[in-house]
């Protein structure tokens, strides 16, 4: 029987290991440093978008407002016309299958929700991505309810429920959740006055 020869068993250098070890970390370092000062540069300009459209969704929750004020404490906005506080803008936030969402709700004056826009979202596209339609939002377009709205999976609504998206449950609970947070802060200002 002939004996197999083995082939001579090949030992590492340190130059072997430390070269695409090196060459591998200042690739890392110059890509971070590039991301880095993209970041530096773009920064402001996106912290403008993002006041830019905040502000187009005040004016898309709130119709009729001429102005927007922020509250002594920073936490909602007075939509404001002809001098008098015509409603109240929050901005809230809930746990979605996505991710946290936020959301921007109008009540009028007289505790009617007059808009509701999310401004972040992360959900499934095709699924939870679809409660940015119009028809979903205009759902809450109605006196707000003192003890919020509810999520109705079958059947038709009442003036304190909400029909649920098809598949997307969950996000029609975090938008809905959202939404009854800026109703309760709205409650908390009436009771304050």
């Amino acid at each position: 029987m002939k004996q197999e020869a083995q082939a001579p068993k090949k030992t590492l250098h340190a130059k072997e290991i430390l070269q695409p070890a090196l060459a591998l970390f200042v690739f890392c370092l110059i890509v971070t440093a590039l991301l880095a000062g993209t970041n530096l540069l773009t920064r402001d300009q996106i912290a403008e978008q993002n006041r830019l459209a905040e502000e187009a969704s005040r004016l898309t929750v709130s119709p009729g407002a001429e102005s927007f004020s922020p509250s002594a404490d920073g936490t909602y906005y007075l939509a404001e016309a002809g001098g008098e506080t015509v409603g109240y803008v929050f901005t809230t936030t809930a746990s979605s299958y996505g991710g946290q969402i936020r959301v921007m709700t109008g009540i009028s004056a007289e505790g009617t929700i007059t808009g509701v826009s999310l401004l972040e979202i992360s959900d499934t596209p095709g699924l939870g991505m679809n409660a940015q339609r119009e028809e979903f939002r205009a759902q809450y377009e109605k006196p707000a309810p003192p003890d919020g709205f509810t999520v109705l999976k079958n059947g038709t609504p009442d003036n304190t429920q909400i029909s649920a998206m098809t598949g997307a449950t969950i996000t029609s609970q975090a938008v809905t959740d959202a939404v009854n947070e800026a109703v309760a802060q709205y409650y908390a200002i009436k009771e304050a006055e």
